[in-house]
C-alpha cells in the first residue's frame, strides 16, 4: 500500500505518492481545486491503493493555525473524509521555498505543487522512519 501526499491550495492541489516500502516519495501531478476535485483524487486512491493521505497544514510563522489553515482543514472535512482513508496532517510552513530553491524557480507555478506535496510526503515518511528506529 501507498501514502498518497497533498498539497492543497485555493486554485491547485499538488499530488505525490509514495512507494511500496514508503521510503520514496514521488510528485505526481497538480489538480484544480475544482468541483471534480473529489473525482480525481478518488482515481488516484484507487489506482495507487492509497492506505493513508498526508496533507500539508499551512501554519503561520508562528506555528498556529490561520485563515489558510482553516481552509485546508475544511478541504479535509469536506472532502477526504468521505474517501474512508485515514488523513494525517504535517506543518508544510517551508515547503514552498525547497523546491523554488532546488528547481531554481523564481516564481509560484504549477510545477511547484506536486514538488511541494513530495516534499511533504517526504518529511512525513522520514519521521515515520524515525519513530520506528527510536522505539527499537
Amino acid at each position: 500500500m501507498r501514502i498518497l501526499g497533498l498539497d492543497i491550495g485555493d486554485k491547485r492541489i499538488g499530488a505525490a505518492v509514495s512507494d511500496k516500502l514508503e521510503i520514496i516519495s514521488t510528485p505526481l501531478e497538480v489538480f484544480n481545486n475544482d468541483k471534480k476535485i473529489k473525482e480525481k483524487l478518488q482515481k488516484l486512491i484507487n489506482e495507487y491503493k492509497i492506505k493513508k493521505i498526508v496533507v500539508g497544514i499551512p501554519y503561520t510563522l508562528k506555528g498556529e493555525i490561520g485563515i489558510q489553515a482553516k481552509k485546508v482543514i475544511s478541504f479535509v472535512e469536506d472532502i477526504l473524509m468521505s474517501t474512508g482513508i485515514e488523513v494525517d496532517y504535517i506543518d508544510e510552513r517551508y515547503t514552498t521555498k525547497i523546491p523554488l530553491k532546488l528547481l531554481k524557480i523564481k516564481s509560484k507555478s504549477k510545477i511547484l505543487d506536486k514538488f511541494s506535496a513530495s516534499i511533504i510526503l517526504k518529511d512525513y515518511l522520514d519521521r515515520q522512519k524515525r519513530k520506528i528506529e527510536s522505539s527499537k
